[in-house]
């Protein structure tokens, strides 16, 4: 279920609205295309595109870099955040069976410093799958700035397989691009 964390999203549309009613927003647009009945390439690139419009795909990605962001070729950002973008569409379409036929609801919400959290689950199915949403203001409404799963919050995985790699590679980014390429293969 670790592709729950690519509820991940900002929506322009939803910024004026409550901050429950944002994440519901971002997961009824999640939800629809995991019921859509496609599968393969075209639910890929479905998904690919809806983080095109409403991700901060570049502030996480750089975030994922750490230390290493500035070692980034400038000519291979673009590329980079591609794959990125890429590896998170991956990832959804590798794990839609197990969002298909199910909901999303809000369990809390409370402030913790500049950060509105939202405490939610994925049910249905027979299951229960724990998601924590971090927002920060936006404008009149918010921004994803992370998603916890598990306990795992998206940003520090992505963060800390990036720099495994980088460190094993001493810098050297065509290592952690072709796992990014290898892992869009799925």
């Amino acid at each position: 279920m670790a592709v729950a964390a690519l509820f991940g999203l900002a929506t322009p549309a939803l910024a004026s609205a409550s901050a429950e009613d944002y994440v519901s927003g971002i997961a009824d647009q999640v939800m629809r295309l995991a019921n859509n009945g496609k599968k393969g390439p075209a639910l890929k690139a479905q998904f690919a595109a809806l983080l095109n419009r409403y991700i901060n795909l570049k502030g996480i990605a750089d975030y994922a870099l750490g230390p290493y962001v500035k070692q980034l070729p400038a000519g291979r950002r673009g590329e980079f955040y591609d794959l990125v973008n890429n590896y998170a569409a991956a990832l959804f379409n590798y794990y839609v069976d197990d969002f298909r036929g199910n909901n999303l609801d809000i369990i809390s919400t409370s402030k913790q410093g500049k950060f509105t959290v939202i405490q939610s689950a994925i049910t249905g199915g027979g299951g229960r799958e724990q998601v924590k949403w971090r927002l920060v203001p936006s404008g009149s409404g918010y921004r994803v700035a992370d998603v916890n799963v598990k306990g795992v919050w998206l940003t520090i995985s992505m963060k800390d397989r990036f720099s495994k790699v980088l460190k094993a590679s001493k810098g050297d980014f065509d290592p952690l691009f072709a796992e990014l390429r290898e892992a869009n293969t799925w």
